[in-house]
């Protein structure tokens, strides 16, 4: 683990998810996603330490679980960190259940439940929440940005040395081209923060997932990726509603053509977000529904 600076004040720890790291005054540092809970949330504390560095502040991008649940324990070996997050992302960070819930609908169950912060003893709350604008925290300036599409209280961060962590909204190419089927909250917000990217002041962009910083020359290849992708599911949902079809069988033909793979936990995003492409096309007003023989059918409206 290696603490890597990217401009001026802003570094960042490589993993599973990338952390930031903002140096404040007097050796305290705001970070950025501190990642799953277990070895590592330790492990960045005493990364720190040897740099004469202590956490002040966290802030979580969004509110899932890779990118936050390293909070309960370093909160637990320092208790005066505080943990700062959008409106939106608190009500999941705070209250982990919700999250499978309301992923599957309902109350969850220990086919998903292994893999997320129920079982994990997440103790973690908000402190602070912030909006959207600058801040400053320990004289340091920073832009708060909704970069919502991939979940409900995604945010940007913006620091003075214009290096720009935006969470999961992108993955890197490699990553892509793997799992393509992205998780989607709202597919007209994830198009128009992709679209938003471009009109920002960053000189350097952190992904939450990716081995690469990018610069802000070379990031119109990745937006336009990731709207090719999310455009591909739109365009194929929208030929299978040529026909009145459940949300599972399109889900079903969405895998088998895609030769997708997946988990159970990966099975309930991919449905998640082919319920969000049908919010979306309904918002478009593209599509129409009937219950026949128990059955819930959507399908495309005649032009």
């Amino acid at each position: 683990m290696k603490l890597i600076n990217i401009k001026g004040y802003t570094y960042y720890i490589k993993g599973g998810t990338n952390t930031g790291v903002i140096k404040l005054d007097d050796n305290n540092v705001l970070i950025i996603d501190p990642g799953l809970g277990g070895r590592r949330p330790r492990k960045i504390m005493e990364l720190l330490n040897e740099n004469n560095m202590s956490i002040k502040y966290i802030i979580n991008t969004h509110e899932h679980e890779d990118h936050y649940e390293g909070c309960s324990q370093m909160k637990e070996i320092d208790n005066n960190i505080k943990i700062l997050s959008s409106e939106e992302a608190k009500i999941f960070i705070d209250y982990p259940h919700k999250f499978a819930d309301c992923l599957v609908g309902g109350k969850s169950n220990n086919f998903l439940n292994s893999n997320l912060s129920r079982q994990k003893n997440n103790t973690a709350k908000i402190d602070d929440i912030i909006e959207e604008g600058n801040i400053v925290l320990n004289n340091r300036k920073f832009e708060i940005i909704k970069l919502r599409g991939h979940s409900e209280g995604s945010i940007g961060i913006l620091t003075e040395d214009k290096v720009l962590f935006i969470g999961d909204l992108f993955i890197e190419e490699k990553l892509l081209s793997k799992f393509n089927l992205l998780l989607m909250y709202d597919v007209k917000s994830y198009l128009e923060s992709i679209d938003k990217i471009k009109d920002i002041g960053f000189e350097y962009l952190v992904l939450g997932h990716g081995r690469k910083i990018y610069s802000k020359e070379n990031i119109s290849f990745i937006a336009q990726k990731h709207k090719d992708v999310i455009n591909k599911y739109i365009d194929q949902t929208k030929e299978l509603l040529q026909s009145p079809i459940t949300i599972d069988n399109i889900l079903k033909n969405i895998i088998n053509n895609n030769n997708l793979s997946c988990n159970y936990k990966e099975y309930q995003f991919f449905r998640s977000s082919i319920i969000s492409i049908i919010s979306y096309l309904e918002e478009l007003n593209q599509i129409n529904y009937s219950i026949e023989s128990g059955d819930l059918l959507y399908y495309s409206k005649k032009v």
